[in-house]
């Protein structure tokens, strides 16, 4: 099952160190296949740390999840709880 959520990055920050180590290690745990889009079409994938910091994604920026998960449910708490650890730094 395939999940698109797309939600806008408030931290000032943007997209830092701390919340993408969280976000690559809970990816990891899931199972799923996540990639990040901003709204360039710049891709990452969210099992990989350096991969997201490349994008220099910034506040007020959009981004896109794309989940492949084994089921819906489990899909979008995955997109819930990503775009909260980008949020809340």
């Amino acid at each position: 099952m395939t999940i698109n959520h797309t939600f806008t990055v408030t931290d000032p920050i943007g997209l830092h160190a701390r919340p993408v180590g969280q976000i690559v290690t809970l990816v990891r745990e899931s199972g799923a296949t996540v990639t990040l889009r901003n709204s360039e079409g710049k891709e990452a994938s969210a099992a990989s740390a350096l991969k997201m910091l490349a994008m220099k994604v910034k506040s007020a920026e959009s981004l896109e999840l794309v989940i492949d998960a084994e089921d819906d449910a489990a899909g979008h708490a995955l997109a819930e709880a990503i775009e909260a650890l980008v949020n809340e730094g």
